[in-house]
């Protein structure tokens, strides 16, 4: 029997509800420094994991909208951006056993340049009305581990402080419902939750019940989380300092003491859970 991810899928599309709103919010109060428009694909070479729900989500949306040449086309570029994704680990897991600091590894991974499979020759995206999270959000100020970023076509201003999207809380909600399906279809791998995984691979994986954990199906259980997606792990320091790295993006940067931003705030500590917006200062300055 096929599973059901409708109440996951539910959820999943709430967030996006949310999430599209505060752009559309961004648009509205800052039309001069949002420069997002038809044909502009900068974002479209970044380089980002997505959530377990996120995953599956897409991937239905996938396999219900394309097949024939189409399909086979975007399946080819997915297998080109895989190619690239594992280089690009094999480059800075020899940088980390080289003892280079985590910050420059992390540098080297913010500077790859790895085209989306959904990303057509005509620069639009061939399932934009079902595009990521990450991709929703592009082009206004984000924080991530109290680290601010945004898009380089944008107006928004190195030193200058801008209202700005926490997704370390974004990502907390994705993971959640992540871990609840995990429960949901009763599998027997614990950090099946917690998985992240590039686009590429989402819309390549069959979630069927041997994949997921199902109790009852045999198959070697999927690669843990850092292992799976681009968060460029392996063993020894390459581990340790991809573990430092997804602890920082997981710190909640909304948290009372946690960043001057939230110095201010009048509220109590249990308001950080739905906080989604905060001023902070682009690029870090003071």
């Amino acid at each position: 029997m096929a599973l059901d991810f409708t109440e996951y899928f539910e959820r999943y599309e709430a967030i996006v509800a949310e999430v599209d709103a505060v752009f559309e919010k961004f648009e509205t109060e800052m039309p001069d420094l949002v420069k997002c428009g038809k044909g502009c694909s900068d974002c479209c070479h970044a380089l980002f994991d997505i959530t377990l729900a996120e995953a599956i989500y897409i991937n239905k949306k996938f396999n219900e909208k394309f097949s024939g040449l189409e399909r086979s086309e975007i399946l080819q570029r997915a297998d080109q951006a895989d190619r690239q994704i594992h280089k690009l680990k094999r480059k800075v897991y020899k940088m980390s056993q080289e003892g280079k600091p985590p910050s420059e590894v992390l540098h080297e991974v913010s500077r790859a340049r790895v085209r989306c499979p959904m990303l057509g020759d005509d620069d639009l995206c061939a399932m934009y009305e079902h595009r990521p999270i990450t991709c929703r959000l592009y082009g206004v100020p984000t924080s991530i581990g109290g680290e601010a970023h945004t898009c380089n076509q944008a107006g928004f201003k190195g030193g200058e402080k801008y209202p700005t999207v926490n997704m370390d809380i974004v990502l907390d909600r994705l993971i959640t419902i992540g871990k609840d399906l995990q429960k949901g279809v009763d599998s027997r791998f614990k950090d099946l939750g917690d998985m992240l995984l590039p686009l590429s691979m989402a819309i390549v994986t069959d979630y069927n019940e041997e994949y997921l954990g199902v109790k009852g199906k045999e198959k070697p259980a999927p690669k843990k989380a850092a292992q799976v997606g681009t968060s460029f792990t392996g063993s020894g320091k390459a581990e340790e300092a991809g573990k430092s790295a997804a602890a920082e993006s997981k710190k909640p940067a909304a948290g009372k003491g946690k960043d001057e931003a939230c110095a201010s705030c009048t509220e109590s500590e249990s308001a950080c859970a739905t906080c989604d917006l905060k001023t902070i200062t682009l690029g870090g300055g003071k």
